[in-house]
């Protein structure tokens, strides 16, 4: 390793370490001479130096014409002590973050804040191939979605497509006109909860109130939220 990726590694920049290795070396120095003999531009050397001086590597001799002596290289090595001691508690750090990413198994679980959050996460999901058991908080209704939905309903006609809605004075007029493309909508008290179960495979879960959403990779998770959703829906009003 040369000087350079020395200093680099304790945290100093390239002309921090031309100019604590000529201090080092030839001792006793004015701002000019630094300057000159390591090669750093005089408008920008008492920058340099004072940065030294915070970094503990370089301190100033009160003399007529201030002059500048480095620290005693001892230091460099408490800062690479330092250096390692963070570098091990990286390791630590990185030893815990795998083991959660293992326990993850292939990153089963996202979680997203905001509404941002939540479209990503829907982008990310199977495209459905058998079913889709849905519970819906507010749909957003407009001319697009009517037309994208009568879109999706030919090419997926086949798909078990189940779906709870929240029936109430603020949903009622989204809900009557969603209901003429998806007629297997059916009425559900809901008090903040978003959810998509997809082919044995996926649950979206949204929690409303504390706009966060979750997407659960499980197929045992996915398969016990199917039987819970079923007999509810068997259960549920349908919407006139």
């Amino acid at each position: 390793m040369d000087e350079k990726e020395l200093f680099k590694e304790i945290g100093m920049n390239v002309n921090e370490g031309k100019v604590y290795s000529e201090l080092v070396k030839h001792g006793k120095l004015s701002a000019s001479e630094i300057s000159s003999r390591a090669g750093v531009p005089y408008g920008k050397i008492y920058v340099v130096l004072q940065s030294l001086i915070d970094k503990g590597f370089v301190r100033v001799v009160p003399e007529k014409t201030k002059k500048f002596v480095s620290s005693s290289p001892e230091n460099l090595e408490k800062a690479i002590d330092e250096r390692k001691k963070m570098l091990d508690e990286a390791k630590e750090k990185v030893k815990e973050l795998k083991q959660f990413y293992d326990e993850k198994e292939g990153d089963f679980l996202a979680i997203a804040k905001g509404d941002k959050g939540f479209w990503k996460i829907a982008e990310d999901m199977k495209k459905v191939e058998k079913y889709a058991y849905n519970i819906k908080w507010k749909p957003r209704v407009n001319s697009d979605t009517i037309q994208k939905r009568k879109t999706w309903n030919k090419k997926n006609k086949n798909l078990d497509v189940k779906e709870l809605v929240r029936y109430d004075d603020e949903t009622k007029k989204d809900v009557d006109k969603l209901i003429k493309v998806i007629p297997s909508m059916k009425k559900f008290e809901n008090e903040g909860i978003a959810l998509s179960i997809l082919d044995d495979e996926e649950v979206m879960i949204g929690l409303i109130k504390k706009n966060t959403t979750l997407l659960i990779r499980d197929s045992a998770f996915a398969k016990v939220m199917k039987q819970l959703f079923l007999p509810a829906y068997e259960k549920a009003e349908n919407i006139k």
